[in-house]
């Protein structure tokens, strides 16, 4: 497939924007007017030679990897601003890289097989158009005490959800059927904040939250477990004496979880991610029952959800905050979406194609919030420049 090229500059409301970006094509150069672009190379030898000049305003200039690696190319400027990048760019492809710059001081930067940064040669930009604003790398070692925070808030959570997972599980043996409904909203509510480390629960995340789709015997299935089997059982008539095992299992497997985590690095882009993702899954499951099994808790998972996109953003804060200009519009949509979903409070969301206006325009909420996060993964991406 051909490279991605992240040209790295504030537009109106995201920093960065994904932009197209072609394997060699001799007829592209055409397409834009008088002339043909400018080539650099990208290797560890000759990084950026062959292009030393550029009018300010939109630029173009196709990057050649001549070396015998995949490479990742970004456009600095002195200060270590990235403007745009390149990656991967394949051994002998080339790609053309885009970016709008203000008059200054630029050049390229090739790290090889993951190998050191290589900075090349001098750019000099010249004339009066305004470019896009830069954006400072951040590293691994930047994101690491922000990682390790949020962490530290999961497991706090998670022991939240232990103590409401063993009071779902006495509900169930009481037999008290309103009493195990209460404390299953209690459990699942908590569980959709912690969509920021859904990536490092692995096989556990499924026993505890996993649906049917997929199981031969769908949701008479011996196999599956957790919280939407025993929302299932809850809502369909099933006795609760009959869902008693399911509430000790899941007793259990959040009890493992708890121990895993003790052990386990969360994954500094994983988290990043999630982000927005998030989001996206509050659309494209959450609020089209997905994984609804009978309690029609969608709006409230949807603000749990919302919780746990708050939660990571602001773990996130001290890094995006200087890097992301459309952070404050993010905060202005989460506080929306928020007040809409609340202002259904008892009701069930229709099915698509069917949702009222009130509906509707919390769809639009979470539309919009989810394109200003998009940017958000790409502004923290780990990289290595220097």
């Amino acid at each position: 497939m051909p490279p991605k090229m992240w040209p790295l500059a504030a537009m109106t409301v995201s920093m960065i924007a994904l932009a197209g970006c072609q394997a060699d094509d001799p007829t592209e150069a055409s397409n834009s007017g008088a002339h043909r672009l400018p080539e650099a190379q990208a290797s560890r030898s000759h990084c950026g030679a062959g292009w030393s000049h550029a009018e300010a305003g939109p630029v173009q200039v196709r990057v050649r990897n001549t070396d015998v690696n995949a490479a990742e190319v970004y456009l600095a400027d002195r200060a270590g601003r990235l403007y745009g990048e390149i990656d991967p760019l394949a051994p002998g492809a080339s790609a053309v890289l885009r970016s709008t710059l203000s008059a200054g001081t630029y050049h390229l930067v090739c790290s090889v097989n993951d190998g050191s940064p290589v900075h090349g040669p001098k750019v000099s930009v010249t004339g009066a158009a305004k470019g896009v604003r830069g954006v400072l790398p951040v590293t691994s070692a930047d994101l690491a005490p922000r990682v390790i925070a949020y962490q530290g808030w999961i497991k706090g959570k998670l022991k939240v959800l232990q103590a409401q997972t063993r009071s779902l599980s006495t509900a169930l043996r009481s037999g008290d059927r309103a009493d195990a409904r209460a404390a299953w909203k209690k459990a699942n509510r908590t569980w959709n904040t912690m969509g920021g480390a859904y990536g490092a629960f692995g096989d556990l995340g499924d026993a505890i939250a996993g649906n049917s789709l997929g199981l031969a015997g769908g949701t008479h299935d011996k196999h599956w477990t957790g919280l939407l089997r025993i929302e299932y059982g809850l809502w369909h008539g099933q006795s609760t004496g009959s869902l008693g095992a399911f509430g000790k299992k899941l007793e259990r497997d959040v009890g493992a979880l708890g121990k895993q985590l003790e052990t386990t690095q969360f994954e500094p882009i994983d988290i990043v991610r999630r982000a927005h993702e998030i989001t996206e899954d509050t659309l494209r499951e959450t609020l089209t029952g997905h994984n609804d099994y009978g309690a029609h808790v969608e709006l409230d998972e949807a603000l749990a959800q919302l919780d746990g996109t708050t939660a990571v953003l602001k773990f996130l804060h001290p890094l995006l905050a200087p890097r992301y200009p459309g952070l404050p519009s993010v905060n202005r949509w989460i506080a929306k979406s928020r007040k809409d979903i609340r202002s259904q409070h008892g009701r069930t969301p229709a099915a698509s194609g069917t949702r009222n206006a009130d509906q509707q325009r919390v769809d639009a909420d979470l539309s919009q919030l989810a394109e200003l996060l998009t940017p958000v993964p790409t502004i923290l991406e780990p990289r290595v420049t220097q």
